[in-house]
C-alpha cells in the first residue's frame, strides 16, 4: 500500500498521523458532550452547589452559573501535561467569581482548572490579566509559589471550552487556615517572616507607569493601555490596562451595569483614579438609586433621609473639590504598587513535608490573583489578612488573642521599618486599625450609596473644621487658600446622629443575620439551609404581629417587602 503522505519524511508523516488521530479524539470527545444526559451529568458542575439564599436566590443562582463543555476541558487539561487521558475530574471548589476543578490525569499528574463566573466582571479582561499577573509573579519575579499556569484563554468564543479557563499546577501543602489555631506562637512569628520575603518583593515591583492592572501588550488595544516601568526601564511585554478591581469598577453590588460610562482605567496620575473613584460612584447613583419610601421603616433598614440619590451625589461633588489636597506630597507614597487585598489564610498553603516534619514553616504557594490592581502605595499598603482578620484559637482568652494580633502586627511594621526594606510601606500602614484620613477618604467615596455617606460626610466636615491644620500638613497657605468646601452648623450637628443611625442600622442587621444564621444577603451552607429557612420564617411571623400589636393601623401592605429575606420568589 502507497504511504498516505508520499512526500513527506517518515517522522513527519507519524507526526501528522497523531495529530488527524488527537482531532478525531476531540470531535467524539465534543459529540459526546452533546448528548441531553451528559449535559444533565454535568449540571452541578455550572450552577453553584455550595449555599443556598433566604432571598433571590434565582437571581444569585444565575450570577454564578457557568456553562462550559466539560471534555472539551478534560482535553486542554491532557494536552497541558501531555497526558493520553483522564482519571477523574470533580468541583474542588467556588466563590462568588470563580470555580475550579481537580484533574486527575492518567499519567499520575494533577491539574487545576478555573473558571471565572459571570460575577467575575468583563469578560477577556479578568481573565487575560490574572494570567499576566501570575506569570509576571512567577517568571519575572521568580515567585515559585504562585503556581504555575499550564494553558489559559481568555476569549471564550476561541475555545472549543465555550468558557474562560486557566489550567495550572496545583497548589500543593496544608492551607493556613487548617492550622493556623493550633500554631504556636514561634510558628505565627516564623509565617509574618516567610510572608515579608514573599510580598516585598512584589510591592518593590513598579517603579512607574500609572495604575491599572497587568495585562500582556497584545491582549490590550493600544488605546486602552499604559506602558509600565521596572527599576526606570520600560517593559516591553507587559502593559497597564483596564482595572479589574472589584470594588466599584464591575461588581455586581449594583448589579453590574455594562450601559454606562465609566473610567476604569489606566490612569497616569493619582488626581485621575481618584476622579474615576467618584466618577464610577456618582454615574449609578444618578441613573439607578431610588430614594425609599417607606410606609414603615424597620431597624435593619437604611433610614430613608440618608439614602436620597440627591445628598449623595452632593456630597461626592464635594469630596472632588477637596481631593487633591489629600494627596501625598511624598512621590514615594505615590509609587505604582500590586494590591495584595486577598492574603487571607484559605489563599496561603505551607510546605506539608516542612511542617509535618518538625513544625517548620514554609510557603508553599499563594493562589487566587484574580483582580489584582496596581494603584498608589499609600493606598494598597496593609497588614495581611491572615493577621488582621484571625479568630482567637479555641479557648483562647480574648485579652490574650488581642495581644498576639498587636505583637504581630507590630512584628510586621518591623521586618519593613527596622531593617529599612520599605520604611515609605511602613509608614503607610494602619497599626491598631488607625486609618488616616488620606486612605479613609477614598474608600468611603467608593462605597458611597451602600454604605459610606455619612462616614463620608463626617470625614468632609471634620475636613472643613480642621481646614488650617490640613493646609499646614499638606504645606498650603491655609490664609491664602480657603477651604473649597462648607456644611451648615445644622449639618455639622447632624453627622453623629446620622452615624450613629446608620451603624444601629448595621448592628440590627448583623444581628437578625446571626439569629437565622445566615451571612450576607442571606447565604447558607447547603446543609443549614432548611432550619435557616424554618427560623427565618418563625422570626418573620413574630416580627409582623409584633409590629401590627405596637403599631396601630400598620397593615400587610404597609410592611410587605420589608423584611430582609422574604423567600425566593
Amino acid at each position: 500500500m502507497a504511504p498516505i503522505f508520499p512526500c513527506l519524511l517518515p517522522e513527519s508523516r507519524v507526526f501528522i498521523l497523531l495529530h488527524i488521530c488527537d482531532m478525531l479524539r476531540f470531535i467524539l470527545d465534543m459529540l459526546r458532550s452533546r448528548s441531553p444526559s451528559t449535559v444533565a451529568a454535568y449540571e452541578d458542575y455550572f450552577r453553584y452547589t455550595s449555599g443556598r439564599w433566604l432571598h433571590d436566590e434565582q437571581r444569585q443562582q444565575r450570577l454564578r452559573y457557568q456553562r462550559f463543555n466539560v471534555d472539551a476541558l478534560k482535553c486542554m487539561a491532557m494536552k497541558s501535561v501531555k497526558a493520553d487521558g483522564v482519571d477523574s475530574i470533580y468541583k474542588l471548589g467556588e466563590g462568588r467569581c470563580n470555580k475550579a476543578f481537580r484533574v486527575q490525569l492518567t499519567n499520575g499528574r494533577q491539574v487545576i482548572a478555573r473558571l471565572p463566573t459571570p460575577l467575575s466582571g468583563p469578560q477577556h479582561l479578568v481573565t487575560a490579566s490574572e494570567v499576566a499577573t501570575m506569570r509576571f509573579l512567577r517568571e519575572r519575579l521568580g515567585l515559585n509559589q504562585v503556581p504555575r499556569i499550564l494553558s489559559s484563554s481568555s476569549r471564550a468564543s476561541e475555545t472549543p471550552v465555550g468558557a474562560e479557563f486557566i489550567i495550572m499546577d496545583v497548589a500543593d501543602g496544608i492551607e493556613l487556615h487548617t492550622v493556623w489555631p493550633r500554631m504556636s506562637m514561634r510558628q505565627k512569628i516564623h509565617l509574618v517572616h516567610q510572608w515579608f520575603s514573599f510580598e516585598s518583593k512584589i510591592i518593590d515591583a513598579f517603579s512607574g507607569g500609572g495604575y491599572g492592572s497587568l495585562y500582556y501588550r497584545k491582549d490590550i488595544p493600544v488605546h486602552l493601555s499604559r506602558d509600565v516601568f521596572l527599576n526606570g526601564t520600560k517593559d516591553d511585554e507587559f502593559v497597564l490596562g483596564p482595572c479589574t478591581q472589584q470594588v466599584g469598577y464591575w461588581e455586581d453590588r449594583y448589579g453590574s451595569p455594562t450601559d454606562i460610562d465609566l473610567d476604569r482605567g489606566p490612569w497616569a496620575d493619582v488626581s485621575s483614579y481618584l476622579a474615576s473613584i467618584t466618577n464610577c460612584e456618582r454615574t449609578w447613583i444618578a441613573k439607578y438609586a431610588k430614594a425609599p419610601a417607606p410606609k414603615f421603616v424597620a431597624p435593619w433598614v437604611p433610614p430613608p433621609h440618608l439614602q436620597i440619590p440627591e445628598d449623595h451625589i452632593a456630597l461626592l461633588n464635594a469630596y472632588d473639590k477637596i481631593a487633591k489636597y489629600f494627596i501625598p506630597r511624598d512621590e514615594r507614597l505615590n509609587r505604582p504598587c500590586f494590591t495584595l487585598h486577598d492574603s487571607n489564610p484559605g489563599n496561603i498553603f505551607l510546605s506539608r513535608e516542612a511542617f509535618e516534619r518538625d513544625g517548620t514553616v514554609e510557603i508553599s504557594a499563594v493562589i487566587d490573583w484574580q483582580h489584582t490592581a496596581i494603584l498608589p502605595l499609600y493606598l494598597t499598603a496593609r497588614i495581611p489578612r491572615f493577621i488582621n482578620s484571625a479568630d482567637p484559637a479555641p479557648g483562647q482568652k480574648e485579652e490574650d488573642f488581642e495581644k498576639e494580633q498587636a505583637y504581630l502586627q507590630k512584628a510586621y511594621h518591623a521586618l519593613y521599618f527596622e531593617t529599612n526594606k520599605d520604611v515609605v510601606w511602613a509608614s503607610a500602614l494602619a497599626l491598631n486599625g488607625n486609618v488616616n484620613m488620606t486612605q479613609r477618604l477614598p474608600r468611603t467615596a467608593q462605597l458611597c450609596w451602600a454604605g459610606g455617606y455619612p462616614y463620608l460626610k463626617r470625614q468632609l466636615v471634620r475636613t472643613m473644621l480642621e481646614w488650617q491644620q490640613i493646609a499646614e500638613w499638606q504645606q498650603i497657605d491655609g490664609s491664602a487658600v480657603e477651604c473649597p468646601i462648607s456644611f451648615s452648623e445644622q449639618d455639622v450637628a447632624q453627622v453623629p446622629e446620622d452615624v450613629r443611625a446608620w451603624e444601629m442600622m448595621e448592628d440590627a442587621r448583623w444581628d437578625l443575620e446571626k439569629r437565622i444564621g445566615v451571612e450576607v444577603d442571606g447565604w447558607v451552607e447547603p446543609e443549614d439551609f432548611e432550619r435557616a429557612l424554618q427560623t427565618n420564617n418563625r422570626l418573620r411571623d413574630e416580627w409582623e404581629t409584633s409590629v401590627k400589636v405596637d403599631n396601630v393601623g400598620v397593615t400587610d401592605s404597609d410592611i410587605e417587602g420589608v423584611w430582609p429575606f422574604a423567600g425566593n420568589n
